[in-house]
């Protein structure tokens, strides 16, 4: 089907390349038959010239010639524009398909990176009560947000509201890596969520700290949702993990 529209467009196409031709069959048109001389009279060049861009137009179909006695009327046919019309339509189906296949694909990342979740769980000794404290200090903010052995804060504010900001910066060696974020829920000593802002993070993740009494300790199960790639979460897993484990040995 596409190679018999080709066959018809590849004239189609050919004749209506030249501004003289597309001018000449506008005229025709617009005016109905009309012959070669008049047709030649519109344009600086011989009638010759004007005959040799019409016998183009007649070759794909798009002008026919009628003769009355001694006159040759010219007319202009849209047949073949039909089939320039369809395979225009074939490319604009095939785009629109491209197109809701690409859109498809970037929901599908952008659903990937909102599914994408992890959770760590640590039963520690101490209260409830200290632990979640612990989180809004800025002083224990700067001895626990650790999450790579040899690593410091020097320096930790925050402002322990629900929409105050905390932020931390965290050192390894020379390098400094500021992380800052937005308390969004604060449920004195049973949960706290909060934003988490760094060079690794994207828009809208969150992270959720769950508190309940365990025997003589706390259960702390921290969830953080939204990562850019496996990678990142996994990486953050391991961040988070070290971190419960430093929190617990310095309450």
């Amino acid at each position: 089907m596409v190679e018999r529209i080709k066959d018809t467009l590849s004239e189609t196409l050919k004749a209506v390349g030249e501004p003289t031709r597309r001018s000449i069959l506008t005229t025709l048109i617009q005016e109905g038959p009309t012959r070669v001389t008049e047709l030649a009279a519109r344009y600086e060049m011989s009638l010759n010239s004007v005959s040799k861009h019409i016998k183009v137009l007649e070759k794909a179909g798009l002008v026919t010639r009628r003769t009355v006695g001694r006159v040759h009327l010219m007319e202009a046919n849209l047949g073949p524009v039909d089939a320039a019309e369809e395979w225009f339509a074939q490319l604009r189906s095939i785009w629109d398909i491209r197109l809701e296949e690409l859109d498809h694909l970037l929901t599908k990342k952008d659903d990937e990176m909102t599914e994408l979740t992890l959770t760590t769980t640590r039963v520690m000794k101490a209260t409830p009560e200290a632990i979640f404290n612990a989180w809004l200090d800025p002083e224990m903010l700067a001895k626990f947000m650790q999450p790579m052995d040899g690593m410091s804060v020097p320096e930790a504010s925050a402002d322990p509201v629900e929409g105050g900001r905390f932020d931390i910066l965290m050192r390894a060696g020379e390098n400094d890596m500021p992380h800052h974020g937005f308390y969004k829920k604060i449920v004195p000593h049973s949960e706290l969520v909060f934003s988490w802002n760094s060079h690794a993070s994207i828009d809208g993740n969150l992270v959720t700290l769950k508190l309940s009494p365990k025997g003589d300790g706390t259960k702390v199960e921290l969830t953080h949702v939204k990562f850019p790639d496996e990678q990142a979460r996994d990486s953050h897993l391991g961040g988070w993990t070290a971190i419960l484990a430093k929190l617990d040995e310095v309450l």
